[in-house]
């Protein structure tokens, strides 16, 4: 067997996010007070009221399950959740935008599409930014761009990042070469949930460090060029590791479906380990699984807190195990059929 579809790489790239960081002119980067705090969240609120339809959460109003179910959705950031008595976000209704206000920075705008698509989720949050610049005194300096908390987001403010499913690069042993090219190349290579993450399931997110001296288009275009020559890499491994051992690759990719889809328990990590190769196992046509976007979703769908979030109440770890094992099986045999 042969990868013949020059789009195979195209399940490698899970999604696409981009943030950018800015401040208000006449306020601290991160404010401890409520007062002030509520003063900021109705002025960003009022000033994308014509944007989209936000839903507003504050974050001192939400229970604690809910806090960990939207962390696990990439929505807030742990760091929002600190500042639990002044934090809040603004979320767009198919949660594809995020408006932090209050974490690191007094602003921090999000979005979030699938696939290789950088530029499209910069254009979308390109708007709101406009909407916010016309309505706000954004805090800015004609050297330096824009100001923030922390200076690695001097400039443009922008990170654009990538996540992507790398199996083969993984179990070849050149992840560690991929982080220390990335570095030299101004990016960093992290896990699910950014700095300080470990990898899941072949998971990486591919981001900028630098944000001073380049344009949005500049970081945007890098970015998206050296995720496409990873893909690149990423299928000539297949190539090697994968598809030359056809029946190897199978029997793994099988074996791991069999148990995903009769496990009467399943730890999070254990499902991971399987649900990667069942993907590997559809993405190179052993599996019967055209719709691998809702693999992708369901790593999402049954992490602890949106699992109990599903559920309607925190569960003891052995109730999630059996919940988890009961909504992956069928969910994958729907997605077989």
């Amino acid at each position: 067997m042969t990868i013949t579809n020059p789009d195979i790489y195209k399940g490698n790239i899970i999604m696409s996010r981009v943030r950018l960081a800015r401040n208000l002119k006449g306020y601290p980067f991160r404010t401890e007070n409520p007062v002030v705090a509520k003063e900021i969240v109705k002025k960003v609120n009022r000033a994308l009221v014509r944007t989209d339809t936000f839903d507003l959460f504050y974050m001192a109003n939400l229970s604690e399950l809910k806090l960990e179910a939207m962390k696990e959705r990439h929505l807030i950031s742990q760091n929002l959740i600190d500042n639990h008595d002044c934090g809040a976000a603004l979320i767009n209704k198919d949660e594809s935008i995020s408006v932090m206000i209050n974490e690191e920075d007094v602003i921090r705008e999000q979005c979030f599409m699938r696939g290789l698509s950088l530029s499209e989720a910069y254009k979308r949050l390109d708007h709101l930014d406009d909407d916010l610049a016309k309505n706000l005194d954004i805090a800015f300096d004609e050297r330096f761009g824009y100001l923030t908390a922390c200076p690695t987001n001097l400039g443009t403010g922008l990170r654009a990042s990538v996540l992507l499913f790398l199996p083969a690069l993984t179990e070849s042993g050149r992840i560690s070469a991929l982080v220390k090219e990335m570095k030299k190349l101004g990016l960093t290579v992290r896990g699910l949930y950014g700095e300080g993450s470990d990898s899941e399931g072949y998971m990486y997110q591919i981001s900028n460090e630098v944000t001073l001296g380049v344009s949005e288009y500049d970081i945007i275009n890098q970015v998206e060029q050296t995720v496409e020559a990873i893909c690149i890499a990423e299928r000539e491994q297949m190539e090697r590791l994968f598809v030359k051992d056809e029946l190897k690759t199978m029997d793994r990719a099988k074996k791991s479906f069999g148990v995903l889809t009769n496990a009467v328990m399943l730890g999070y990590n254990e499902f991971l380990s399987h649900v990667a190769l069942v993907k590997l196992g559809a993405m190179l046509g052993l599996i019967g699984i055209n719709n691998i976007e809702s693999i992708d979703d369901l790593i999402i769908r049954v992490r602890p807190a949106n699992i109990c979030e599903q559920y309607g109440r925190r569960l003891s770890a052995i109730d999630r195990d059996l919940f988890r094992a009961e909504m992956v099986g069928n969910q994958l045999l729907k997605l077989k059929e």
